[in-house]
């Protein structure tokens, strides 16, 4: 039979569910696994399957309920389902319950108990069709009573605006900006690839594509790989003034802070300045107040890199934060004396004899540092003016300066 179902495959639906039908009439008494076998050309057999181990398929051996055995050729069937124990017991005592309230509710608990949510769901639509105030087919459904009827939280939600996306109920600004967010992590994604390929032909005959490649950049999106890459490219100072070059053309606030950033922390000089050189360029103000900022860290070395960057750039706005780091202050631990050891005393008084102290102590000590690069910015970004280190005479002039320009702003 196999053979002629594989030749005339137009029939094959049909003997397949007459055959079903047959086998249905006699409900197993607790068989082997069972199967739901859909055809390709239509028709569906429910069956145990008699050549589970076969390898590879080639055929499919199924024997009915009523025991009719039929033979498949594997081309034949488009799937193969398991049908649970419990699936084939409501199949039996389904047509037992009445189509009433009380009998389609107390199948959808039987289904609860057995855990078949799909059958479930089915009768207890059936019931809110039956009565539509039942309210624990309702809850059990997901409606809640709202404003005065029975809604899902689905349509609750939509009413309210949101919309469902991701898993979770969100408003369509958040899935704008969500979806706009996936689109810049998309092509965040694609210029890593192409600042990577393009690095490689730096190192070969295609570097003159590279060059040119990476110098027509202006995609925002490109910022984040070419910050990656100019770390990349600690040891050669021309590929980073290249990467410098390409985020000054996209020219975004993101480009400008990475060379702002860059020229605060970069060792060579000539990198650090072409940074410098493009934000003055761009009169850059938030590189200004960058800068600016920096004058606050408790490092002098970062303090004197700020203070060269401010005088670079030319803005007097940092006069006012730089005098007040001309000179700056810090405080240091020292331990005196050996941990746990003898120490000499010098002078008088002291509780050991001898001039012989026990132990040691840790004072804090206090050191002044003049910045010679905050005197060197205040000089130029003043015209010329030079008080050296004298904190009082730069505070003093700026203030007349101050009072000075107040008076020609009313004036004019």
């Amino acid at each position: 039979m196999g053979e002629w179902l594989g030749k005339e495959a137009k029939w094959a639906g049909v003997l397949v569910t007459l055959a079903a039908m047959l086998g249905a009439g006699w409900p197993g008494d607790a068989q082997a696994d069972r199967y739901v076998f859909v055809l390709r050309h239509g028709g569906r057999l429910v069956g145990e399957l008699l050549n589970p181990e076969e390898r590879p398929r080639k055929t499919y051996r199924v024997k009915t309920d009523g025991g009719v055995e039929i033979t498949l050729d594997a081309s034949q069937v488009e799937t193969r389902t398991y049908l649970r124990p419990e699936k084939i017991e409501y199949e039996r005592i389904r047509p037992r319950y009445p189509d009433t309230v009380a009998g389609q509710w107390e199948l959808a608990e039987w289904c609860r108990q057995h855990h078949l949510a799909a059958e479930r769901e089915r009768h207890l639509e059936r019931i809110v069709q039956l009565d539509p105030d039942h309210a624990p087919a309702r809850r059990a459904l997901g409606y809640g009573w709202i404003d005065g009827q029975w809604k899902t939280q689905e349509q609750f939600m939509k009413e309210q605006g949101y919309v469902w996306y991701e898993s979770s109920w969100r408003t369509p600004q958040e899935v704008k900006l969500k979806e706009a967010e996936k689109k810049r992590k998309e092509a965040e994604g694609q210029w890593n690839r192409r600042l990577a390929l393009w690095r490689r032909w730096l190192n070969g005959p295609r570097a003159g594509m590279a060059v040119e490649n990476i110098r027509t950049i202006r995609d925002p999106n490109a910022v984040t790989a070419l910050t990656e890459a100019l770390r990349a490219e600690s040891a050669n100072d021309q590929r980073r003034m290249l990467f410098i070059e390409a985020l000054a053309h996209i020219g975004t606030p993101a480009a400008m802070r990475v060379l702002a950033a860059w020229a605060l922390t970069e060792p060579v000089e000539e990198v650090a300045l072409t940074c410098l050189d493009h934000l003055k360029a761009a009169e850059n103000h938030e590189a200004v107040q960058f800068f600016i900022l920096q004058l606050r860290s408790k490092d002098n070395t970062r303090i004197n890199r700020a203070a060269r960057a401010l005088r670079h750039l030319g803005n007097a706005e940092a006069i006012p934060t730089l005098i007040d780091v001309l000179i700056t202050t810090h405080k240091q631990k020292v331990t005196l004396g050996r941990r746990g050891g003898i120490g000499a005393s010098f002078g008088t008084g002291g509780a050991s004899p001898g001039g012989l102290t026990m132990g040691s102590k840790t004072v804090v000590l206090t050191h002044h540092v003049q910045n010679r690069a905050v005197l060197e910015a205040l000089i130029e970004l003043s015209g010329g003016k030079n008080f050296g280190f004298d904190v009082a005479k730069w505070k003093s002039w700026y203030a007349a300066q101050q009072r000075s320009f107040q008076l020609d702003a009313r004036r004019g």
